[in-house]
């Protein structure tokens, strides 16, 4: 629950409460009298420890799916973990292979009697603050899973005072990969279907790829500390450790990689890293890895909270996607936006061989603002470190001196995933995307000599390869002939993506190349050609994807809503503001898959009733599972980048060099946001706003840039104040203005009639939370409640041949899917285990009745109809009180209108 520690004002808080077996997110009453902003510190006075706390993800009961397993990582390596046999966890490491196509393979612990046997209380806990999962029954038995940074080691270490513990076992083990299929696109699929062990004083383990050509592959091991062991090979593919009960002790685990290990030799790496933790050992290797995650967290704060607790559970969502993506985001690739660490699905990649740039900016573009450019920094150097490869390539498939990005792109820089696909080939825009990414990691960070030897080269290069694709028309106009408008509309002309991208990068092109001196005799044409280039393409008064008439849809993207973002070519205030809105309106696949960024582009707008719709939309249709995850087939993790992007964006903007604070708010008059966030030119940007009032802007400048502001505070006069000396630098009523800083000095801009002083100080704070929570109006959950189950997507169930499935039907459904009927008779089973059960559909005009049967006893007839508005997600039978065990539910179609199935949840 949500706590504020106040030094001179009192407030109150709202209490919990239960609804069914999920608990509602607390909802923090406004206080707009108080303030947390440290003019010392230059940010808000935050208590990071406690407020985090309130967005630990707790399962109350053990967990026996693996898809709802709860995930710990150290930022190369992590392990997603649930119960089978003791504690089970799925590892993977983002530098193992290809893509990370391949996991490493499965940790299991089993003591005897077992861990989870003969307890009265439990508890799992993903502690967000410290990056550890701590598992605890009753008081004698506490499982901890943690890391240790900077490396690719993790561990588990337990503390078991309970008498009698006869055997403890760890098993290292894979699947079976005979059949493995080349999800990965890898030179040689055979290396990676074979796997060899060991087992030694040393410890136990087992590899594969170890031969694969391009020095990926990695070896699994395990050692024990704080107990005698002996290491035994069980097969090729299974290696055991034997440990000897004691009251406290270590499991270490590594998956180790070829590609960082001397020598590519990732055994001798394993050995060598188990003995290193082995003598840190763990109390030191703990205190280590709970610092570098308080040291994370430590960069920046985001509160977006009330609106009758939905914002709350967006910022849990918040916090959440940040800790999954940073938790395997510090390796040498990228965190794949399918892939990523944490999986528990064996080699399983769903359809995904590369990465595709459209995917992972959604993974990757929130980090500038969240003050982590480190991890920008790892998607960037995809494609910087492949430079001179692509260069080549343009020349080859091209004939031009310039660069193309293949949208869909393999480790190394290959576009086989591109050029043999219609839906890719022919994009053009992906060079500029990357360009321009590496001009804004410059921006953040102010470092020269990035810009110069990385961000620069590439933005040149870029410019060059479409001044040589451009076509010159009879008045002297650049166009452009031919193109895919993304993967959307082929081979079209004037494809608006790449006029934005001109539009775009030409001038910092220009600028850039000035500010080194480089490059004199390229800014004419470069400059020609921004002269010249033909109007964005329109059509009654919206932007178009291209020259009309719209050629075939081939996907669901909204392509000409690009220019808001991350084209970053209008937006607030832009000339062109009203052709946007009207574009962003009319966008032909509103929320359309789990990488859409509509309320990205929303906040751009300044619509923030719709970003914050936008974000909880994309929740109740893709957050499935109550770890965070989705079971959409087209992603696993672009929508909490989406969340983290929207969110950032709402509360703060900078992308046209003008700091904006909160330029999309929600109207109502409940929502408390507060951040400390970064902006564009290095400035540290902290604000809060209560009861619709913005009570300051603070500023740290990092290295002394020029500020320019926007007035949060239409037509009222405010000063900027310097901290240090409480010297007035500026007055003024202007909507915008800037005003020089000094490198490490911290600026308050604050109305003249009501100054930060006349508001009380305080802290921010939390306390931890204890329970499972719920998105109002949706089937999206976070944790699991001591009773209760979790959703079930309409796919789990069996369907006879009468059943129909539906995907991306856009209205909101779990999963965005559902399965429909019109024939008489067609029945659904579906068994679980548990106490009772919710069947959720749609209701509408359309639609029929159906019997619900359970345990073969009629239920009800339940009448789907409704006129008005379509309502999705609706819970239209339930049934509690059941005898736990086993039961089976039947629904059967009764008429010939639609009957339909969306959802279950067990409870």
């Amino acid at each position: 629950m949500l706590t504020t520690t106040v030094r001179r004002l009192s407030t109150t808080f709202a209490v919990a409460v239960l609804v069914g077996a999920v608990l509602t997110v607390p909802v923090a009453v406004a206080a707009p009298g108080d303030a947390a902003f440290s003019s010392s510190a230059g940010r808000l006075d935050v208590d990071y420890a406690g407020y985090l706390a309130k967005h630990d993800i707790v399962y109350n009961r053990p967990n026996t799916n693996p898809a709802y397993g709860l995930t710990v990582g150290n930022g190369r390596t992590g392990a997603m973990a649930w119960q089978a046999n003791g504690l089970t966890m799925q590892v993977s490491n983002v530098d193992a292979s290809q893509q990370t196509a391949f996991g490493a393979g499965l940790v299991n612990l089993a003591t005897t009697p077992a861990m989870d046997s003969g307890y009265s209380t439990y508890q799992q806990r993903l502690s967000l603050y410290d990056g550890t999962l701590t598992t605890k029954y009753d008081s004698n038995r506490t499982v901890t899973v943690m890391g240790q940074p900077g490396s690719e080691v993790m561990g588990i270490h337990v503390d078991d005072t309970r008498g009698g513990v006869s055997a403890v076992t760890l098993e290292l083990s894979l699947w079976d990969v005979a059949n493995l299929g080349n999800s990965g696109d890898v030179p040689d699929i055979t290396t990676w279907r074979q796997v060899s062990s060991y087992a030694d004083a040393s410890g136990a383990g087992f590899s594969r790829g170890q031969t694969d050509a391009q020095k990926f592959g990695y070896t699994l091991a395990a050692t024990v500390e704080g107990a005698n062991y002996s290491a035994s090979v069980v097969n090729n593919s299974r290696v055991r450790l034997t440990i000897t009960p004691t009251s406290s002790y270590t499991v270490w685990f590594t998956a180790s990689t070829r590609l960082n290990a001397p020598g590519n030799n990732s055994v001798t790496q394993a050995k060598n890293a188990l003995n290193a933790v082995k003598a840190a050992g763990y109390q030191s290797t703990y205190t280590a890895y709970r610092n570098w995650w308080h040291n994370f967290w430590s960069k920046s704060f985001v509160q977006y909270g009330g609106l009758g607790g939905d914002a709350d559970y967006l910022e849990n969502v918040y916090y959440l996607s940040t800790y999954l993506i940073a938790a395997g985001g510090y390796g040498n690739y990228p965190y794949h936006f399918i892939n990523g660490v944490f999986r528990a699905t064996g080699d399983q990649t769903k359809w995904s061989n590369a990465y595709w740039y459209w995917n992972q900016r959604d993974v990757y573009n929130s980090f500038l603002a969240s003050n982590h450019t480190d991890l920008m920094n790892t998607f960037n150097n995809l494609y910087s470190r492949n430079y001179t490869a692509l260069k080549s390539y343009t020349q080859t498939r091209y004939g031009v001196d310039g660069l193309w990005v293949p949208e869909t792109m393999g480790w190394d820089g290959n576009a086989r995933g591109t050029v043999n696909s219609d839906y890719t080939k022919n994009i053009l825009s992906t060079g500029y995307e990357a360009a321009y990414n590496m001009y804004l990691q410059y921006r953040y960070t102010n470092d020269d000599s990035y810009l110069r030897n990385v961000a620069y080269p590439f933005i040149r290069e870029t410019a060059k390869f479409y001044s040589r694709m451009l076509s010159v028309d009879g008045n002297g106009k650049y166009y452009m002939a031919n193109s895919n408008a993304h993967e959307t509309y082929w081979n079209v002309p004037n494809a608006i993506t790449d006029f934005a991208a001109v539009r775009s990068i030409f001038p910092i092109a220009i600028q850039v190349s000035q500010q080194l001196g480089a490059d004199a005799s390229l800014r004419p044409e470069w400059q020609r050609v921004l002269d010249n280039l033909v109007a964005y393409p329109q059509q009654n008064g919206a932007y178009q994807p291209h020259q009309p008439p719209l050629a075939q849809t081939r996907n669901g993207e909204n392509v000409a809503s690009e220019l808001i973002w991350p084209y970053n070519v209008t937006g607030i205030g832009a000339g062109d503001y009203q052709t946007a809105l009207n574009t962003w309106n009319s966008r032909p696949f509103p929320y359309g898959n789990v990488w859409a960024n509509d309320a990205v582009q929303a906040a751009r707008l300044g619509l923030g009733d719709q970003t914050f719709t936008g974000m909880k939309r994309m929740l109740q249709q893709y957050q499935n599972y109550p770890n965070g995850f989705t079971s959409n087939t087209n992603g696993v993790f672009e929508y909490h980048g989406v969340n983290l992007s929207a969110m950032n964006e709402a509360l703060l903007q900078s992308y046209n060099d003008k700091i904006r604070v909160f330029p999309a708010a929600p109207a109502n008059s409940s929502f408390v946001g507060k951040f400390t966030l970064l902006a564009k030119n290095g400035f540290l940007v902290s604000s809060e706003r209560e009861a619709n009032e913005t009570k300051y802007v603070g500023l740290r400048s990092q290295w002394g840039a020029t500020a320019r502001v926007v007035n949060p505070w239409s037509g009222q006069q405010v000063r900027v104040r310097r901290t240090s000396d409480n010297t007035t630098v500026l007055t003024t009523t202007a909507a915008e203005f800037e005003f020089p800083t000094t490198s490490g000095a911290t600026y308050v801009v604050e109305r003249t009639a009501k100054p930060l002083t006349s508001y009380s100080a305080t802290r921010l704070t939390g306390s931890p939370n204890q329970g499972a929570k719920a998105l109002s109006g949706t089937a999206s959950t976070l944790g699991l409640n001591a009773s209760g189950g979790g959703l079930v997507n309409d796919t789990d169930v069996s369907y006879d041949g009468n059943w129909f499935p539906t995907t991306n039907r856009g209205y909101g459904d779990y999963n965005d899917d559902t399965h429909h009927s019109t024939v008489v008779g067609a029945t659904a089973t579906y068994s679980f285990t548990g106490t009772g059960i919710q069947y959720l559909s749609e209701r509408n005009g359309d639609m029929g009745t159906v019997e619900v049967y359970l345990d073969n006893a009629l239920q009800a007839t339940v009448d789907l109809h409704a006129d008005g508005a379509r309502q999705v997600q609706q819970v239209v039978w339930q049934k509690s009180g059941l005898a736990s065990g086993q039961h089976t539910l039947r629904i059967v179609n009764r008429s010939t209108s639609v009957g339909m199935i969306d959802a279950l949840r067990v409870t």
